[in-house]
């Protein structure tokens, strides 16, 4: 065997084993970590996910008028004004 052949041989093991290898332990070591974690997170999509979290937290807030009622747990009745009898 020639220094050729056997650095050419070197070389198709390690395109062709190692390199798929390394390729498949990296994405799976880059997915099974947290995502707050990894850098780069947090793209367009987060945004827009936060952005509606926080509106439906604005939208669900109660108004002046239920703060209101739920500070007067007894309210007056008709029949309690006085009048007709």
């Amino acid at each position: 065997m020639t220094l050729r052949l056997i650095y050419w041989s070197f070389l198709a093991v390690v395109v062709l084993v190692v390199l798929p290898i390394v390729m498949v332990r990296t994405m799976v070591e880059h997915f099974r970590g947290r995502g707050s974690l990894r850098s780069g997170s947090g793209g367009i999509s987060a945004g827009v996910g936060a952005a509606l979290q926080e509106l439906d937290r604005l939208v669900a807030r109660p108004s002046v008028e239920h703060q209101v009622e739920a500070e007067q747990r007894i309210l007056k009745r008709e029949d309690d004004a006085g009048g007709d009898a």
